[in-house]
């Protein structure tokens, strides 16, 4: 995290720490994603969970499991994996804090997982999805905190995005004259100074 920015707080931390170091050990892809990753690209803002794109083999997928339950998460092993490999979405939960994973089965996630950067964290280096890959994301879903998020985004980044990569991954997906990329443009006309 940048100085300005403070850290996720315990338990908050220890779930961050304790399974970025369990994925880093089985040296799996990933990138942290949701409401961490956008106050280290933005503005810090209040978060209760762990949100991550990880890219997993499904036969690595029980050791990575074992690893995380002696480390303390709980779960039911079977139903996360039966989640994770059929709903492409699993929860684990340590202490209070929920950890989301999501399967990167668009190749849009994948190029998140590709793009993201490493980033002193408050342990062990993490993975950031960058900028345009949480704002990729957040139009995705574009719930209402994924609208605020996506303009903080904008504020912090607008002299850096690339918004033709954002464009790019977008129209894999969706048209262009989607109403969400339309508020995305209104956004980053808004934005400019």
């Amino acid at each position: 995290m940048s100085a300005e920015t403070p850290g996720p707080t315990e338990p908050l931390q220890a779930a961050l720490v304790l399974v970025i170091t369990a994925l880093d050990r089985r040296t799996l892809r990933y990138a942290l994603i949701g409401g961490l990753a956008t106050g280290f690209r933005s503005r810090p803002r209040f978060t209760k969970d762990v949100d991550l794109i990880l890219d997993v083999p499904q036969l690595a997928l029980p050791a990575l499991l074992d690893d995380l339950h002696a480390a303390g998460f709980t779960f039911d092993t079977v139903e996360v994996i039966r989640e994770f490999t059929q709903h492409h979405l699993a929860v684990l939960w340590y202490d209070s804090v929920r950890v989301d994973w999501l399967k990167p089965v668009l190749p849009a996630y994948r190029h998140v997982i590709d793009t993201a950067t490493e980033e002193a964290g408050v342990g062990p280096t993490i993975r950031v999805a960058t900028a345009e890959g949480l704002i990729l994301l957040k139009l995705l879903a574009f719930r209402l905190q994924d609208q605020t998020d996506i303009e903080a985004l904008v504020a912090a980044n607008r002299d850096t995005l690339d918004v033709d990569w954002i464009k790019a991954e977008w129209q894999a997906i969706y048209p262009l004259d989607d109403p969400r990329m339309g508020w995305l443009v209104n956004e980053l006309a808004r934005a400019s100074p």
